[in-house]
């Protein structure tokens, strides 16, 4: 992981070199809410597969995992250079985010009457792109800024059931990722902005459990079943720069 931000960062740093010999470095943590979007967010039903799993204790399974997240919490880190274009800031970044998502409480209690974990989603997208800074607004210490990047999204479900009975796994995986987003800069060190992230269409193979765990999911992957999911979030963020 360390290999791949350190790449990212000089991908960014590559973007810019040559614009101005005023280049700052620039460092931000963020605390991000998002909403899901596409399949992500999608409200798991009881189809054939989900209703033969749950007889045996595990309500999403093959069939519809990677659906049903809720509202997630994440945080996240940036490495960037700004350069004075005249009118406002151009700033080339690197960008890491961890975001995290659990299922419905609906779902999630029916996992905790069965005695059994529920899954729980992880995004981590590694993005480079670019910031334009817009500094001379009519109110001191306010200026605005967009920004787009593109990069690759981790992909990562936990395992749902229990060790001593059934437990379903889920291969982790990348896809294209990108963003947009808007905000305002208040002063130096804060800023907040809306942001899209698609995090691209995943494919999740079930990697782990016996035909006596869930019948039907394990019947789906014998037979080249793949299920794929379009994952997006809908992001407030507040930065704070140094």
């Amino acid at each position: 992981m360390k290999k791949i931000v350190k790449v990212l960062c000089l991908g960014a740093m590559l973007i810019g070199m040559g614009t101005s010999a005023q280049a700052q470095f620039r460092q931000g943590i963020f605390i991000n809410g998002n909403i899901p979007t596409g399949d992500f967010a999608s409200t798991a039903s009881n189809g054939p597969v989900l209703i033969a799993a749950y007889n045996t204790g595990v309500p999403l399974t093959y069939e519809q995992i990677g659906k049903d997240a809720t509202l997630g919490f994440g945080f996240g880190y940036r490495a960037s250079y700004r350069f004075d274009v005249g009118v406002g800031l151009v700033s080339p970044y690197a960008n890491i985010d961890f975001l995290w998502n659990t299922i419905s409480s609906k779902w999630s209690e029916k996992y905790s009457d069965a005695y059994m974990s529920s899954p729980t989603y992880f995004n981590i997208p590694l993005l480079v792109g670019v910031t334009y800074i817009y500094d001379e607004m009519p109110w001191n210490d306010i200026s605005l800024f967009g920004e787009f990047g593109i990069g690759t999204d981790f992909f990562w479900i936990t395992s749902e059931g229990s060790s001593d009975n059934i437990k379903l796994a889920y291969k982790s995986t990348f896809a294209f990722a990108w963003q947009l987003g808007v905000g305002a800069f208040f002063g130096e060190h804060v800023s907040v902005g809306l942001h899209y992230y698609g995090l691209g269409i995943h494919n999740i193979d079930y990697t782990s459990g016996t035909r006596e765990d869930v019948p039907a999911a394990a019947a789906q992957q014998d037979a080249g079943g793949r299920q794929r999911r379009s994952v997006g979030s809908l992001m407030l963020r507040i930065g704070f720069h140094f």
